[in-house]
Order: C-alpha cells, then sequence, then structure tokens
C-alpha cells in the first residue's frame, strides 16, 4: 500500500511540474511571439486598438534594431510568473524635443484640421523625427536585464499593466 500511495504522489509531482513547465513554456512563447510582432511590424497581431497600432507604426524602425534574450522564467506561485529578459534597444530620448520643435513649425500648416487628420499627420511627423534619429551615426543604445510579470486571468497569461522597465524598452525611452 505505501508503495503504491509513494507512486501516486511520485506520478501527481511530476504532473504538477509538467504542468508547471507548460505554464512557464506558454508564457515564454507569448514573450517570442510579442517581440517577434514588434520586430516584423506585424503590429495588428498584437491585439491593441487603432491608436496604440499607429503609434507602433511609428516606431517600427526601432523595433526592427531592438534585441532580447530570455535568460529564465520563474513560477512565483500559480498565478504569477516572471520572464527575466535583457533587451537591447536604441535610445529615442531625444526625438521628444525634435518631435515637438517639428510640430512647432508645422502648427500653421496642422492648424484647422480634423483631429482624425491631425492625428496621421502627427504620426507622420513622429516617424520622420524616429527614423532621422535611428539614421544618426551617433545614435546609442541601452541594454537592460529586468523581469516582467505575467499574471493568470482566468485560463490565459498577460503582462501585468505596471512593467515600468519594460514599458520604456518598448517605448525605447521616448517620454510616453
Amino acid at each position: 500500500m505505501k508503495k503504491i500511495l509513494s507512486i501516486i504522489i511520485g506520478l501527481v509531482l511530476m504532473l504538477t511540474l509538467v504542468s508547471c513547465q507548460n505554464e512557464k513554456k506558454a508564457v515564454e512563447n507569448d514573450v517570442k511571439e510579442t517581440m517577434g510582432a514588434l520586430q516584423k511590424g506585424n503590429f495588428s497581431a498584437l491585439k491593441v486598438d487603432k491608436q496604440t497600432e499607429n503609434l507602433f507604426k511609428a516606431f517600427e524602425g526601432a523595433y526592427k534594431k531592438m534585441s532580447y534574450k530570455i535568460n529564465n522564467t520563474t513560477e512565483k506561485n500559480k498565478d504569477k510568473i516572471l520572464v527575466n529578459i535583457t533587451m537591447k534597444y536604441p535610445d529615442l530620448s531625444e526625438t521628444a524635443e525634435m518631435f515637438k520643435n517639428r510640430i512647432s513649425k508645422e502648427a500653421q500648416s496642422l492648424s484647422g484640421k480634423s483631429e482624425e487628420e491631425f492625428n496621421k499627420q502627427s504620426m507622420a511627423i513622429l516617424k520622420e523625427v524616429v527614423n532621422e534619429k535611428l539614421n544618426d551615426s551617433n545614435l546609442k543604445y541601452f541594454e537592460e536585464t529586468f523581469d516582467i510579470t505575467y499574471i493568470k486571468q482566468g485560463d490565459s497569461w498577460e503582462i501585468e499593466e505596471n512593467n515600468p522597465q519594460f514599458i520604456k524598452a518598448v517605448s525605447f525611452n521616448f517620454p510616453i
């Protein structure tokens, strides 16, 4: 009887370990799919609203210059998994000032436009400024290692909203 109980306990522990591995693997795959979509410019795969998708498009060239490496994945508890990642990305912090200056110069032509047209032209200007900075021979890169926190929501895993280092990396240090 004790031997059967030991085997059952061993099987339960093995299944639990496999379950944990599957959860961790699912989260790692989500990170890979998300980063791949960003790097390839496949923003519609990210299931974001149109405004966010347009913002991603403005930074499309920067996403192509971004790289990452998953260092390890740790299950903190049944509802929380941490993905430790190293990301290298262009520093676009100076483009905010460049964007403001360009918008100021274009203020005359932008006045009187509908909100939709204003947003469309603003995004085009932002994309131009970002691409100018990306082509600058003095472009600097950041490389940081941090955790991305995933929280279980029902049957799926979602990135925790409060991930400031991840947000900073995927927005290239651009003040949003």
